[in-house]
């Protein structure tokens, strides 16, 4: 059924019409050749067909086809629930000038205050339904830590407490910002159940300017920030080097932002992924690219778009990178000091 209605989509009769087209004017080529070797026809006739064809089929595929499946691309990731692109970036496919209303109709929508207080209620609801019933994890856990003090085991003991604690700031702490000092703390759990599993192979160092040090651990950030960069520096660069790896969390503190850049000497990644994943994390929300699979933790995306939506488009995250060298993720924050209670609910 769906095969017998494709022809209904006006999209498949306009590529059906280019193919008769371009088939045409293939077969003339031909023709013109058969007799250009019967002396039938001159040269320049050939060349004529050949130019014209060569410059159908190019400009099809650059001013048709390819931004056609450009913006396909983007409203299937609409669709998935991305955030709306930038509006610019539809311009060099609008089909329709009454397309070019529909998005500044849909992006004013997306972007109402009536649609971010429903993506909030979303988010606390989400919060509360994960909050049903912490306690049971928190108690499970206190028990094989009292049986592994019983029973002597008392790295079996620590690794529980540490990942008890990690869970509670994680579960429990309900609010959007946190300080730079919670985040660290956090960060240390997460190292030390890492270092169970790694050892001395592992090493964590964070640097920050003595005369700054208390103003910016009082500054407040996204929860859940630093970890999940942290974890992918781990899985996906000094996790695959041989030998210890160094990971590095630097503070600077400018007059209205924060930089945050996280560090590590692993295996590093070529200019292509580089390039596919900052597209991906698409300063601005301008990212355009098929899914990947994200594994460990939550994604760099995720914590991207959280900072895009709490703080705006003009901060967020970029990478830097060389083969065999290491990793270097940016993160660009505002300086808040303040709780904003907008901002302080999830």
């Amino acid at each position: 059924m769906r095969e017998n209605n494709r022809w209904k989509y006006i999209s498949n009769r306009m590529f059906l019409l280019a193919s008769v087209l371009f088939g045409f004017l293939a077969l003339q080529i031909l023709i013109q050749c058969i007799l250009f070797f019967r002396e039938e026809a001159p040269f320049w006739q050939v060349m004529l067909f050949l130019v014209f064809t060569v410059f159908f089929a190019v400009s099809f595929w650059v001013f048709v086809l390819r931004p056609y499946r450009r913006i396909q691309m983007m409203i299937r990731r609409i669709l998935d629930g991305y955030i709306l692109p930038d509006k610019s970036l539809f311009d060099q496919a609008l089909l329709t000038p009454t397309m070019e209303e529909e998005i500044e109709r849909m992006e004013q929508v997306l972007k109402s205050p009536e649609m971010m207080d429903l993506n909030k209620r979303q988010a606390q609801y989400l919060a509360l339904q994960n909050q049903i019933n912490p306690h049971f994890l928190y108690n499970t856990l206190e028990s094989i830590r009292g049986e592994a003090l019983i029973a002597g085991m008392d790295n079996i003991a620590d690794m529980t407490e540490a990942l008890a604690k990690f869970f509670r700031y994680t579960i429990t702490k309900v609010e959007n910002l946190v300080s730079v000092e919670e985040e660290l703390d956090n960060c240390g759990t997460y190292f030390l159940i890492q270092k169970y599993r790694f050892g001395n192979r592992l090493q964590l160092h964070v640097l920050c300017d003595e005369e700054n040090r208390e103003s910016i651990m009082n500054c407040r950030i996204p929860k859940l920030t630093l970890q999940p960069i942290l974890e992918n520096s781990i899985i996906h660069g000094t996790e695959l080097k041989i030998g210890t790896g160094n990971l590095t969390i630097r503070f600077e503190q400018t007059e209205r932002r924060l930089i945050i850049r996280i560090s590590d000497d692993g295996v590093g990644m070529d200019e292509q992924t580089l390039a596919k994943l900052n597209r991906q994390l698409g300063r601005g929300g301008k990212a355009l690219t098929e899914n990947e699979e994200k594994k460990g933790g939550i994604a760099l995306v995720n914590v991207n778009n959280r900072i895009h939506l709490l703080f705006g488009e003009q901060y967020g995250m970029h990478v830097y990178s060389i083969r065999g060298k290491g990793t270097d993720v940016e993160v660009t924050l505002p300086i808040v000091t303040t709780q904003d209670r907008e901002m302080e609910k999830v």
